[in-house]
């Protein structure tokens, strides 16, 4: 079911917009229309089909956990058993995805993608020592929020969302372009976050993935090999840092965001 403007769901959020289109449905920009929350702008996913159900049931059990300032909240959910439906709602990231920001200005400095990173670093430091691997960094789950005279980055979209050793078949998800290797082999470890969050800043950097490619398939293959050229052009601790991130062998590389932050405080990059 798809809402539009103006629309009212659950006799309590009024749609103001159409605010994006994930995996699992679309995401609407609401106000509350009355009780504690009246007036407030909140972020609201839906699911109705077996298939966005079953990863948004785990994103909705997993926020409802976590509590930290660089991961984007879950304010409540509730499900319509009569409808199998599920209604998810988020605190509202008003300054859009890293995705859109990069887009828009072509690429970011080492100092402003260093500052993004230190965010995303911290989120993923909080996941890691609980145990959890987030499996799908990509700059389109990456939200910020205007807080003063500054942005405030957040990660997002849990719906894929693993426990460390969780005994399953992987079945390869995620976003070609941002993938660990070892995926592609059907093996995850907090490492391949690692590998995720290199892409991310290899994007930030350049504008593109590390594994560009006329098609798909090409994308994949390159991707799946987990070979990248770092771009010549950057600071000698930006090309330390990319290499030691993007370590195709997943021993190699940062074990977890711990190690990566400890290694950035080090270096005195963040």
């Amino acid at each position: 079911m798809d809402f539009k403007k103006g629309d009212v769901i659950l006799d309590y959020y009024e749609v103001l917009d159409i605010i994006g289109e994930g995996n699992f449905g679309k995401v609407y920009k609401v106000r509350a229309l009355r009780g504690r929350y009246k007036g407030k702008i909140f972020a609201l996913k839906v699911a109705n089909n077996p298939y966005a159900l079953e990863y948004m049931w785990k994103e909705a059990q997993a926020l409802i956990l976590f509590r930290h300032p660089n991961i984007v909240s879950l304010q409540s959910y509730l499900y319509r058993k009569d409808k199998n439906e599920l209604y998810l709602i988020y605190e509202y990231m008003d300054f859009g995805t890293l995705k859109d920001y990069v887009e828009e200005k072509g690429t970011l400095s080492e100092e402003e993608a260093l500052r993004v990173l230190s965010h995303i670093v911290n989120a993923l430091e909080y996941l890691h020592s609980r145990g959890y691997i987030h499996s799908d960094l990509k700059p389109e789950n990456i939200f910020g929020k205007k807080v003063l005279n500054t942005i405030v980055w957040k990660l997002g979209d849990f719906g894929l969302i693993r426990i460390r050793g969780e005994a399953s078949i992987l079945d390869v998800k995620g976003t070609v372009g941002f993938i660990a290797p070892e995926v592609f082999r059907g093996e995850i470890h907090r490492s391949s976050d690692i590998f995720s969050l290199g892409c991310v800043l290899y994007y930030m950097l350049t504008g593109k993935t590390p594994f560009e490619g006329e098609t798909t398939l090409e994308r994949k293959k390159k991707n799946r090999e987990g070979l990248v050229k770092i771009p010549e052009n950057l600071s000698d601790k930006m090309k330390n840092l990319l290499s030691k991130t993007l370590e195709r062998d997943y021993q190699k590389r940062f074990r977890t965001a711990m190690e990566l932050k400890e290694y950035l405080i080090k270096e005195r990059l963040i």
